[in-house]
């Protein structure tokens, strides 16, 4: 009897904890199966579960489950919403996103397509632009938008992150204007429920826009929101006092530099002393990177160079621990700078061309982003084409088995063809692009390199002349020396013809220099070119002598001459000017 009475109580248990778990996903699916507008808010209290309650056996039991009823009973909605609380489970729980990861939440988006609900392809869409890799980040963020305004924005939970997403989006982009645009609408974004507000995401939105405002010129409106972000850090932040002082000193270092930017340098050095002390406490090497930036900017305008090269130097070395192309090209055009004022020409020649070399990462990197953002459009103009003939092909089949199925199969056909044909052009045009971008680098390199070849040359010539010179010296040969070294002089280290091929060479290099002299005087004469290009490579005034078969002070009174042509203020040397010609352009 005893034996009896166990197996029923061991029976008992069984059925009610069955009866239990069947409970948890039946009360998923009667979440998820509704369509109306409030399915939103039901999804987002499963959603919640998985932030608040950590527990990956609940998680993989409920997701097992679920699979299982699937399989029995099939439904497009129930599917793409479990998929999403999967998606959303693997990010909550550190699980990798893997490609099967993304192929399940296309999957999703084609279900959410195929029953036309906008509001579950809004979710999608907001997710996905977060696992989609940087292609297809604000991409996917601006559609998930444009349904949810089409819905109603006070359907959605975490609307502003929408606009934070797309804003920071935008700004990597260097589109200044659209990210502040929609980071103003990030904070003017209804909250419709609190318990979902992030103060954390305000504080960054307030960063991008004092960012953007700065990038623009615009230091009062930079300034405004930077002081608005300093309100923000204790709320945002308010569990991590060490992350808290950062935050708090990267908004004085950034209203520190404003002020430096508004020639209000004495306000300014404290902020930003404060701003490099916070950073180096936390170790953060790209904030590193900019206080260190900023304060050499400072020291160099107040004329104080030794310690602006060590803080440039600083700079630098944080911008490459930090990965920072921009803080680096900054860093070493400063260092180049201050060698340059210091007439320290090989370390100036250095760093420029570091300076030069991030430059033409940074471009690249830029391009790169929207040559990414281009194809993410033609991939995204394929998945809705595609769901577009799905959709087209479900609706052949319920509405017609006659010979109308044909015509519109035609039809269909017809469309397919102009939309590859157009796909191919789209595809054709990007690689002509990419193939022209690559050409034209290639070309700028190579004639980097023999305008490079072209100065070793004529110093080469020129020692040789010197060493000529020496072996006179030696031999005491006084009036057959003179007459020899007057003739050494007035030799000309190139031909007519390298120098018409150092001309060809040097537009390649540096298509936009004689470009911007011609402007500045049309009346410029071939000579007054020849001598600004030597200049601009840094010749010395010997080697310019050398090169053109003149006297040293024929070449100086030529560069008084050229000075007084550019009508350039005493303060500023014609070398001075030559070498920041191409920066004045840009």
């Amino acid at each position: 009897m005893n034996r009896i009475f166990l197996l029923v109580l061991f029976l008992t248990a069984a059925i009610h904890q069955g009866r239990a778990q069947q409970y948890n996903i039946r009360s998923l699916i009667d979440a998820w199966k509704d369509a109306d507008t409030g399915q939103s808010a039901r999804a987002q209290c499963f959603y919640d579960t998985l932030h608040r309650k950590k527990d990956t056996a609940r998680y993989q039991e409920l997701a097992y489950q679920f699979r299982e009823y699937l399989v029995h009973q099939p439904d497009k909605r129930l599917e793409a919403r479990f998929i999403l609380y999967q998606t959303l489970g693997r990010l909550e729980f550190g699980y990798p996103i893997t490609d099967s990861t993304l192929l399940h939440m296309q999957k999703a988006i084609r279900l959410a397509s195929e029953l036309g609900d906008d509001q579950l392809m809004a979710e999608i869409y907001s997710v996905y632009g977060g696992i989609g890799g940087p292609e297809n980040y604000l991409l996917y963020n601006l559609k998930a938008l444009e349904l949810q305004r089409r819905v109603g924005l006070q359907h959605f939970f975490f609307v502003f992150t929408r606009f934070f997403d797309i804003s920071r989006a935008l700004y990597l982009n260097q589109e200044y204007r659209q990210s502040i645009a929609y980071g103003l609408e990030c904070l003017k974004a209804p909250i419709t429920d609190h318990d979902h507000a992030e103060p954390l995401v305000y504080m960054f939105q307030l960063d991008i826009l004092g960012a953007s405002y700065k990038k623009l010129g615009l230091y009062d409106s930079a300034a405004y929101y930077y002081k608005e972000m300093l309100q923000q850090v204790e709320e945002a932040i308010p569990d991590n006092p060490a992350k808290q002082q950062l935050w708090e000193s990267i908004g004085k270092g950034n209203l520190g530099h404003i002020l430096h930017l508004q020639q209000q340098d004495a306000a300014a050095w404290p902020l930003l002393n404060t701003y490099l002390q916070a950073s180096l406490s936390y170790g953060d090497q790209l904030n590193m990177a900019m206080a260190n930036n900023f304060l050499a900017q400072l020291h160099f305008r107040q004329h104080q160079f030794p310690a602006a090269l060590d803080h440039w130097h600083k700079a630098y070395k944080a911008s490459l621990q930090a990965g920072s192309l921009e803080n680096a090209a900054q860093a070493t055009e400063g260092l180049a700078t201050i060698f340059r004022q210091t007439r320290q020409t090989d370390s100036a020649f250095f760093y420029y061309t570091l300076h030069h070399q991030h430059k033409d990462s940074l471009a690249a990197g830029l391009r790169q982003l929207q040559l990414s953002n281009m194809q993410a459009r033609i991939a995204f103009d394929d998945l809705q084409s595609g769901l577009q003939q799905s959709q087209l092909a479900l609706q052949q089949v319920r509405t017609t088995r006659n010979a109308i199925m044909a015509g519109i199969a035609v039809l269909t056909l017809l469309i397919l063809l102009l939309y590859n044909r157009r796909r191919i052009r789209q595809r054709y045009a990007l690689q002509l692009m990419q193939q022209q971008q690559e050409t034209a680098r290639q070309e700028i390199l190579h004639a980097r390199r023999q305008i490079a070849g072209f100065k070793d040359h004529i110093i080469e010539k020129n020692n040789l002349i010197e060493t000529l010179e020496g072996q006179l010296n030696d031999m005491g040969q006084q009036q057959s020396q003179q007459a020899i070294t007057e003739s050494l002089q007035q030799y000309t280290l190139l031909t007519d013809e390298e120098w018409h091929q150092f001309k060809i060479e040097f537009a390649r290099a540096y298509p936009d220099f004689l470009t911007r002299l011609r402007t500045l005087n049309p009346q410029i004469s071939p000579a007054e070119e020849r001598l600004a290009t030597l200049i601009f490579l840094q010749f010395s005034t010997d080697q310019i002598a050398s090169t053109l078969g003149i006297g040293r002070e024929s070449v100086l009174r030529s560069k008084r001459r050229l000075k007084q042509r550019l009508q350039l203020p005493e303060t500023t040397t014609i070398e001075e000017y030559l070498f920041n010609l191409l920066d004045t352009n840009s």
